[in-house]
């Protein structure tokens, strides 16, 4: 099966995601724009997307809710990431990071643990997690003001 630039497919390894065939290389090698992330994935891990008569409605990300359960079977391990001692700048690339490692693993969530502190890291975070479209929801965790969850 060969697959042609634009194609709707269907990302195992990422649960199942949806995403559209952006490079195709040699030997079996895919790069796939998933949501707002590319990434790259052997001929094996793809199917076709099998277009549905109706659109998904998604929710939008909120810093208070937290999405339900998909249910398509245990989701691997949640990560952990703390930013402790990094520039904003820094912080908010790492967390780009974690969250494709999380994807790539299968993880439902990932933990970032910001600190209290003046609040520069954890307000730049909440930013850009609004706008990612890959990020299903997140929210401080109610125990501790200094973590927050990101929900896939």
């Amino acid at each position: 099966m060969s697959l042609a630039i634009g194609t709707a497919v269907r990302v195992a390894s990422l649960g199942g995601k949806r995403g559209v065939v952006v490079d195709a290389g040699h030997g079996g090698h895919y790069r796939v724009r998933v949501e707002n992330v590319t990434v790259s994935c052997r001929e094996p891990d793809l199917t076709p997307a099998v277009e549905s008569g109706r659109k998904a409605r998604r929710r939008p990300a909120t810093a208070d809710t937290a999405p339900a359960g998909s249910g398509d079977g245990p989701a691997a391990p949640a990560g952990r990431l703390d930013l402790h001692g990094l520039t904003v700048e820094e912080a908010l690339q790492r967390v780009l990071e974690e969250i494709d490692h999380a994807l790539r693993r299968g993880a439902d969530r990932v933990e970032v643990v910001h600190g209290k502190g003046s609040g520069r890291i954890r307000a730049a975070l909440h930013r850009q997690l609004a706008t990612l479209p890959v990020v299903a929801a997140f929210r401080l965790d109610p125990r501790n003001p200094g973590v927050t969850w990101i929900y896939f």
